[in-house]
């Protein structure tokens, strides 16, 4: 405070100092370039001077401001001098909000007033607290105040839009809403694929799969379409032939996608080269199970199962299937062989075949040493 009143003192007595002397004899300001010259009073010079440190002043200041107002996408929290209050309520929302605490973020987040950026960045927490506690009105209040800040936040709000519409059950929605966004971020498009699938779009979904980045997001999208492929078309067996011809080699080997192709077929014996040519690749158990089941050929099927016996000879059902077949064939010597054989490896099933393949046959002290052992 002392430092201050001295610099005070100091400038009043420079400026009362030069006034004297200046009333004494004012002189005059003399300006010359080239050929030309200006000459004026000290007093009409020094007003001169400081009309033009106001309009450059002005100037400098309207320059700003049309900057400010062509780039709405950059945040200035300087200029919107938010209250303390305010202040205070976003502090205490947030905290609310990272502790799970929706309800109370709620209650914090609709007293803020502050306008701009700020406000519409602290909407979508609003938004998404509201959502978490099934709050819909002020779900939709938020997300419109949101919406009025910068084209990036807008970008962002509909971002969050598309999402909670796709939580409702709404996919359609969605889309249209995704579809606002100018610049997908990998956000946007996992969302967006998500909602294709909802929409039972599986065609556009293996259009887009070329924008996801990560290859095993790529890979776990591409097989939900072709899961969902294959349910749409279900007794088409034609159609289905063809879809499952167009999709990868990866996809063509997996188990799960050939069950599906096969469930679906209304003619299931035209799967049977597609699961022989599976086994004999990669091996898998619900494949040997749909296999017994649909072949109809008893012979080919023995050859078959031979021959994977030879390379999974630790495998129980290989030999139960085998067995099974025999004893309808009525060769009830290679039946029991291979049933027992079944049952050595560790199959309870086989078991319970053996004791019904005793009994029917009336061999009452084998059926009674079958039941000692389970």
């Amino acid at each position: 405070m002392s430092r201050s009143l001295i610099v005070f003192l100091s400038i009043f007595f420079a400026a009362a100092l030069l006034t004297v002397l200046i009333e004494k004899d004012a002189g005059f300001v003399l300006l010359s370039y080239d050929n030309y010259f200006f000459r004026t009073s000290i007093w009409v010079f020094l007003a001169i001077y400081l009309i033009s440190h106001l309009v450059l002043y002005v100037l400098i200041r309207a320059c700003v401001g049309f900057y400010r107002f062509t780039r709405k996408d950059s945040l200035d929290l300087a200029d919107r001098n938010p209250k303390k209050s305010d202040l205070s309520a976003i502090e205490e929302g947030l905290m609310a909000f990272f502790e799970k605490d929706y309800p109370l973020a709620v209650s914090h987040f609709i007293k803020v007033k502050t306008q701009g950026s700020l406000w519409s960045i602290i909407s979508l927490f609003g938004a998404q607290s509201a959502e978490k506690i099934g709050d819909t009105d002020r779900q939709r209040l938020f997300l419109g105040f949101a919406k009025k800040g910068s084209k990036r936040l807008k970008e962002r709000v509909d971002l969050l839009e598309a999402e909670l519409q796709l939580k409702r059950g709404e996919p359609d929605l969605a889309i249209e809403t995704l579809g606002k966004i100018k610049r997908p971020t990998k956000r946007s498009i996992e969302i967006e694929t998500k909602a294709l699938l909802e929409a039972n779009r599986w065609q556009d979904v293996f259009k887009n799969l070329s924008l996801i980045e990560e290859a095993q997001d790529r890979a776990f999208f591409e097989k939900k379409a072709a899961l969902q492929a294959l349910n749409c078309n279900k007794k088409k067996d034609k159609l289905l032939t063809e879809i499952f011809n167009s999709f990868s080699r990866e996809l063509k080997d997996d188990p799960e996608l050939i069950l599906a192709y096969i469930e679906a077929l209304n003619t299931k014996l035209d799967g049977e080269k597609i699961l022989v040519a599976a086994l004999d690749s990669v091996f898998d158990v619900r494949l040997i199970n749909c296999y017994f089941e649909i072949s109809t050929k008893d012979r080919e099927k023995l050859n078959n199962l031979t021959r994977w016996s030879k390379i999974h000879s630790e495998n129980s059902l290989l030999p139960l299937f085998k067995g099974r077949i025999y004893e309808a064939l009525g060769e009830d010597t290679l039946a029991e062989e291979f049933l027992i054989k079944s049952k050595g490896l560790g199959s309870s099933a086989a078991s319970q075949e053996l004791l019904k393949f005793f009994v029917i046959r009336g061999n009452l002290k084998k059926a009674r040493q079958q039941i000692t052992t389970l």
